[in-house]
């Protein structure tokens, strides 16, 4: 509980500090993102990828635990909008939300192994999503000059204060209403290789 405290108290503070400091390349321009979009990463580039985003305004889906609450807090609702749940089990409420947003205009973040992994696969949520709204998903994944990797299932990545932070963008993967299995597993595995391609080093 006191941790639990601590850590609200400490986090919005603390990530205005080090988010602040990173030097984001490129930096996102909102007109290079003229329709919506689903961004999507892993969920251990889940902070610098925040970061990256943040002049588009996205909706982000974000857990409904405790340290889901906290990052609401943190990251603040003027920069960005939420959808609380997950797209994996039980996840509809969370999926219509999202589809809600996109349709209303908005882009949104996910992180495709979340919220509990396993790590680097590509669950099927964010197809299914880009299925129903014919939204096209941007693939986003992280190369900091310099990061701490904390001891979590998702290895998650922190840049250093004032690292240079490159983000990889693949090419936008289209996904039509009428998609077929198929061509969703293909999708899938064109994402996964995506992700595959190199690990962050500390």
């Amino acid at each position: 509980m006191v941790l639990q405290v601590l850590k609200t108290a400490l986090a919005p503070p603390a990530w205005r500090i080090l988010a602040g400091s990173w030097r984001m390349q490129p930096k996102l321009d909102p007109a290079d993102i003229p329709a919506p979009v689903i961004f999507a990463c892993l969920h251990r580039d889940i902070l610098p990828a925040i970061r990256f985003v943040q002049p588009v305004r996205p909706s982000l889906l974000v857990s409904n635990s405790p340290d889901g609450d906290i990052l609401v807090r943190t990251l603040g609702r003027g920069n960005f909008s939420f959808v609380r749940g997950s797209t994996g089990s039980g996840g509809e409420r969370a999926l219509v939300g999202l589809r809600r947003e996109l349709e209303g205009g908005r882009s949104i973040g996910i992180a495709v192994d979340g919220p509990k992994g396993p790590f680097g696969e590509v669950q099927d949520g964010v197809l299914h999503l880009a299925r129903l709204t014919g939204v096209s998903i941007l693939p986003l994944r992280v190369q900091p000059a310099s990061a701490w990797i904390l001891r979590t299932w998702d290895r998650t990545v922190v840049p250093r204060p004032g690292t240079q932070v490159r983000m990889a963008m693949a090419p936008a993967l289209p996904c039509d209403r009428s998609a077929t299995q198929e061509e969703l597993a293909a999708m899938k595995a064109e994402l996964a290789r995506f992700f595959a391609q190199e690990e962050v080093g500390a």
